[in-house]
């Protein structure tokens, strides 16, 4: 009962402060390039189920909440948190302190981070410190059919701010895999992605081109933290410019337009098979 009312209190708060609040690209969920889904049905519809569209973090009376957006959630064995298959690892750096490897899976971050939050089924969830203490236990649940929320009473790390950067590495929950996540083989097989990179991570909250694009990470395991601002200075306008400019050709030479930059017209005439020819 108490649980039930945490949550009541915990979903229906309005949140005071929004301190990042980031949208990942869709239909990522391909890891390092070429992730095929398990073949087993509980798998089904066999994408989207770690596909992080999504990231919030916002504060609502005494709680902090972290909202992950997925394209599909499904719960095939029922788990009481709403989700089986995403497993998500939130890392928090708040600045100088901590650590910039996460020891269980050898991974690398391009700053220290202090916070570590698993967020995962089967009351596996909890919030740790960079050398591994448990600080916390978090509440998770899905609070709809897109979104888990995680939460937890804020007085049990720093205040939060708006300058803190997030790590946000989504993979496959697995209770017999590494650190929980589950695991990737060259051939694939019911409960096995297929493909060939070294790290478990489907999808990664990352900006989509340049040098610290997702495929780019997981396939060196150096992962990048994000601050509330960091995916909007992403967008490529130099490429949509390019793009612009190769739509017009297009349509000028395929669609007959024809400029003239101030210059007289020709005149023209037609032929007695309906070609058009110029004459000055």
């Amino acid at each position: 009962m108490i649980w039930l009312l945490i949550f009541l209190i915990a979903t229906c708060s309005t949140a005071n402060n929004i301190y990042c609040d980031l949208a990942d690209r869709n239909g990522d969920d391909y890891g390092a390039g070429s992730l095929i889904y398990p073949k087993h049905q509980s798998f089904a519809p066999f994408k989207g189920l770690c596909d992080l569209t999504h990231f919030q973090v916002s504060s609502g009376g005494e709680y902090l909440f972290l909202d992950l957006s997925f394209a599909e959630i499904t719960n095939p064995w029922k788990a009481p948190e709403g989700f089986f298959h995403q497993h998500t690892l939130v890392f928090i750096s708040t600045g100088n302190e901590g650590s910039s490897i996460y020891e269980p899976l050898g991974i690398k971050f391009n700053r220290p981070y202090e916070y570590v939050l698993r967020i995962a089924p089967w009351s596996l969830s909890s919030l740790k410190d960079a050398t591994g203490k448990k600080l916390s236990s978090i509440s998770v649940s899905a609070i709809d059919e897109k979104t888990i929320r995680a939460y937890f009473p804020f007085n049990q790390i720093k205040p939060p701010q708006e300058n803190w950067q997030y790590a946000v590495l989504v993979g496959c929950y697995d209770p017999f895999g590494l650190d929980y996540f589950r695991e990737i083989t060259p051939q694939g097989g019911n409960w096995e992605f297929r493909g060939t990179q070294p790290w478990p991570f489907i999808d990664v909250l990352a900006v989509s081109f340049g040098p610290n694009r997702q495929e780019q990470q997981i396939s060196t395991g150096l992962f990048v933290f994000l601050s509330k601002d960091d995916l909007k200075k992403s967008f490529p306008f130099g490429w949509l410019v390019v793009g612009i400019i190769g739509m017009l050709i297009i349509f000028i030479k395929f669609g007959k337009i024809h400029f003239t930059w101030g210059l007289k017209l020709p005149r023209r005439e037609h032929n007695k098979i309906g070609s058009i020819k110029r004459w000055g």
